[in-house]
């Protein structure tokens, strides 16, 4: 082989360990970018047949993600379980003050106090002072009624805002795909590690707003699918999503809270097709969890049944009574009858009653001074036809709504710990065979400069060399 082969093939194996160095201070420079998976320089011999003129030596090859798909999708179904209960979690955080459990606040202590003073009216039917204690409890327990509602209320517009935003942030990121796609067709299939970091940092971030299937296609695009059937992104075209809010036509109740729908680009509704991160959770809560409280257009909701029980049964048991004047007694509580939603919020004290025409007594026969009162002092737990709801006591029912809004918030904190352990475990996963190790990349680094001394000296070798061979020849 003669000196200038030797020469040239020196010199490639400078560019070919030139080029390493440039992958692992590309890697070292991206080591906390989000989505970016560790580069691997990969060196070439080439042939050496001298007889041939290949004079063999090393090149560069192409560089070789370390990226496993299949650890990606595993992040990204993790990402789509944590969201899913984060957003429950946090949606129904909102809901549990209305139901304490521990029967100091809301409706739970309010109701109770009300029963209370109907006891202690019974155990002194005369009395003014538990006369307008039941008036003033009473009282607590229509607020009690109504801000229950308006915090329901108030949760549900803010679930609306979080979809609503959800499906905008969905849409957005969308959006980065399909650049991607015309980006990676624009440069022939040729897409750089940056680009590529993007995009798996964009899918996971996807996962975690809904259960976006990501398909990469035979010419490098990628396709998006929500639930595995709904587009989002083909090729060089994307498919937005919208939410809407509607009640179907002649509902049970008029002005119902309406409930949320995912529509796809051409109008359907898709919602069905939402089954990850927080788009489902929070469908989970605006769709399912909400309307059982607060009813919708085919159902009055807990809430609604407890309030109406009540009011109705009060009102119905002190009709029948006689207040002190020896006429019939008069309602308790009044509310809006329009519509089975709207009880609770409306619920309210008579503003005609007075502790006077407080109806203790049940004239029977056999008359009872305190009859009246004391049957509504013992309502709450009666098991009769006419005081239950759902075959349940009210205050029973009413535990038991308690208990499946704290179960349920229980569930969901206790699904986000799982989760977020799951998605840590496998980042930590993905990390070990794609991550960037500073330590392994140093000893890369090392390893690739004493071939790169030991290229350099030969070359300088040769060069004395051919000075010699110059300064023979004059």
């Amino acid at each position: 082989m003669s000196l200038f082969s030797t020469l040239h093939a020196s010199l490639n194996a400078l560019n070919a360990f030139q080029q390493s160095l440039d992958v692992a201070q590309n890697n070292v420079s991206n080591a906390s970018t989000p989505g970016f998976a560790k580069q691997v320089a990969t060196l070439e011999a080439l042939p050496f047949q001298p007889q041939t003129g290949l004079i063999g030596g090393v090149q560069a090859g192409t560089p070789q993600s370390s990226r496993d798909e299949y650890l990606e999708q595993a992040v990204r179904y993790q990402s789509g379980v944590l969201g899913n209960f984060t957003a429950q979690s946090q949606a129904l955080s909102g809901i549990e003050p209305i139901f304490d459990v521990t029967g100091q606040t809301g409706i739970v202590a309010a109701l109770n106090n009300m029963f209370q003073s109907f006891s202690a009216w019974s155990a002194n039917p005369g009395s003014a002072a538990a006369r307008q204690d039941v008036l003033s409890k009473a009282q607590d327990l229509g607020t009690s009624f109504q801000q229950a509602a308006a915090t329901l209320s108030s949760v549900t517009s803010n679930v609306s805002n979080n979809i609503d935003s959800t499906v905008s942030q969905i849409n957005t990121l969308a959006t980065q795909v399909l650049n991607y796609n015309l980006q990676h067709s624009q440069q022939g299939g040729n897409v750089n590690s940056g680009l590529d970091a993007q995009l798996h940092d964009t899918l996971e971030t996807l996962n975690g707003l809904a259960g976006v299937t990501a398909r990469f296609e035979s010419d490098g695009s990628v396709t998006l699918l929500m639930g595995g059937q709904t587009p989002l992104v083909i090729g060089s075209h994307q498919y937005s999503l919208q939410s809407s809010y509607t009640n179907p036509a002649n509902p049970v109740n008029p002005n119902a809270p309406p409930a949320a729908h995912i529509l796809d680009a051409n109008g359907q509704d898709v919602t069905a097709n939402v089954v990850g991160g927080t788009l489902a959770g929070l469908l989970t809560v605006r769709n399912t969890v909400l309307p059982s409280l607060q009813g919708d257009s085919q159902q009055a909701g807990a809430l609604n049944q407890i309030a109406k029980k009540v009011a109705d049964r009060v009102n119905q048991l002190l009709a029948s009574g006689t207040d002190p004047s020896g006429n019939a007694g008069a309602p308790l509580f009044t509310y809006d009858a329009s519509s089975g939603v709207n009880t609770a919020r409306s619920l309210a004290i008579n503003p005609a009653i007075t502790a006077n025409t407080l109806a203790a007594l049940d004239p029977g026969p056999p008359q009872v001074a305190n009859g009246i009162a004391l049957s509504l002092s013992n309502l709450g737990g009666s098991t009769a036809a006419t005081d239950t709801i759902g075959g349940k006591s009210i205050l029973d029912f009413l535990n038991g709504q308690t208990q499946i809004i704290g179960q349920q918030a229980a569930d969901a904190s206790s699904g986000q710990t799982v989760a977020q352990q799951s998605l840590t475990q496998a980042q930590t996963m993905r990390t070990q065979v794609s991550g960037v190790s500073l330590n392994e990349e140093a000893v890369n680094v090392m390893e690739l400069q004493r071939g790169y001394q030991a290229i350099s000296k030969m070359i300088t070798v040769l060069d004395g060399l051919t000075d010699t061979l110059i300064n023979m020849v004059t």
